[in-house]
Formats: structure tokens, sequence, C-alpha cells
């Protein structure tokens, strides 16, 4: 079978305390799950997160030289006797407001690194509403599938709601959360397609538009065990169908 989405969890927070982010519901040993989390006002943070967590890509607007306080990444974890849930630390030492979600994926490669591919992109140093393009990805296969993260958050801190979206059409949006109630108003969705590498455009509407936007894109590969395995009951007929 194909890499499929199955479930997924969301939170948001700030730096006074920690957050509880809950497994996805029927997580099973063998799933994999893909944690991303955005900190606005994030200059130097290092959020934590319980379990063994891999972090796979970290992208800083400052780092970028955007000079944006911005900052996704995203992290990996096979499913294995998975707690209830997971507590995020999202460094209290310059990290103001966060959203996080978690998306399970079935169909996954059980062993080694799950992405073929990896890029990152930003809006740049401009704030805009979008459209704005995500980053390509190259060696994608027609088995394997590709998924976006933006990570948008407010630049003005004019307390203003967004509502972020991908391109529609054959890419179908995962875990969208934003964070209302934070001056910056962070947010975190994905976006998925299988076997493309094309970059998707986002944008938002909503009264806050003056946003800034991170972008991390992956290539899952599939488990070749599952979807190479050769038709058994198919292959004996057709030998007997020869004799």
């Amino acid at each position: 079978m194909p890499i499929a989405f199955g479930t997924s969890t969301t939170a948001t927070g700030n730096n006074v305390t920690t957050t509880v982010i809950t497994k996805p519901s029927s997580t099973a040993d063998g799933d994999m799950l893909l944690l991303a989390i955005l900190v606005s006002e994030s200059v130097g943070v290092t959020p934590t997160v319980t379990g063994s967590w891999t972090q796979k890509v970290r992208q800083d607007m400052v780092a970028t030289g955007d000079n944006q306080d911005s900052t996704l990444i995203l992290y990996y974890r096979r499913a294995s006797s998975e707690p209830a849930d997971y507590t995020i630390t999202w460094d209290g030492t310059y990290g103001n407001y966060g959203a996080a979600h978690i998306l399970r994926y079935t169909g996954v490669t059980k062993s080694g690194d799950p992405f073929r591919t990896t890029n990152v992109a930003t809006s740049g140093a401009s704030t805009t509403a979008g459209p704005v393009a995500s980053a390509a990805l190259t060696g994608v296969q027609a088995t394997d599938l590709a998924v976006h993260w933006s990570g948008a958050c407010l630049s003005s801190w004019n307390g203003n709601d967004h509502n972020p979206a991908g391109p529609g059409g054959s890419w179908v949006e995962r875990g969208e959360i934003v964070a209302t109630a934070a001056t910056s108003t962070p947010s975190v969705m994905a976006v998925e397609q299988l076997g493309v590498g094309t970059a998707p455009s986002f944008s938002a509407t909503g009264t806050g538009t003056a946003l800034v936007w991170n972008f991390i894109a992956g290539a899952l590969i599939a488990d070749q065990g599952v979807i190479g395995r050769p038709n058994i009951v198919s292959q004996a007929v057709g030998r007997a169908s020869l004799r």
C-alpha cells in the first residue's frame, strides 16, 4: 500500500510554561510521526520535546539573513510503545509564542532516515499575505510522498488573526493550527501530494496579513517491503496459464 495520512494533533504555547501535545489517535508501532514546531520571536531558540525525536531540519529566518524572528523545526519518530502525550519546551530564553502539530503516516520506510530529500525556503525580509512558494524537491520518486510545512507569523505584532491555506487542487492540507491568543499569531500547516517535486504556494486571509513565512519540504520514502512485494496469487495464475 502507498504512504497514507492517518491522524494528527495540534498544540500552541509560549515561553511561560511547557505545552503538552497528545499522541495522534490510532498510533501503532511502526507508524511515522512527524512533528513540526514554529516559534516566533525566536532568535537562538532550541525547543525540546520529550521522547526520542530526531531533528531533521531547522530553518531560522534570522540565520538566513531575512532578519525575521521565526524558526521552523521538523522532527521525526517511528512509533514504538508511544506515551499518551509529549511535552514541548519552547525555549524560555527567547521563544515567546509557538504552534505545533504531529502528523501520523503509515506505509513509510521502516528503517533509516524516512526522507529521500528535503529543502527549505522563506518569504524573505518583506511581509506578505502571499501567495508565497515553498521549496522545490529534486529526485522525488513516484511512490514518495511530498510534504511541505508552512510556518507563518505576524511581523507587525498587532494581534490580528490570519487563516493560512495551500494552493488546493491535488495538494491536500493537513494539521492546520493557529495560535490566535498570541500576539504574533503563529501558525503551522502542511500540504501533501504523491510523487511530485514542484513547490506549492501558500497564502493567508484574515485581518492580520503582514506575515513572514518559513517553509520546510520533504519527500517521504515508501516502505518497499509493502509496495514492492510480488503478487503471489497472480504469479501462480500466470504460470498455470502457460501449462
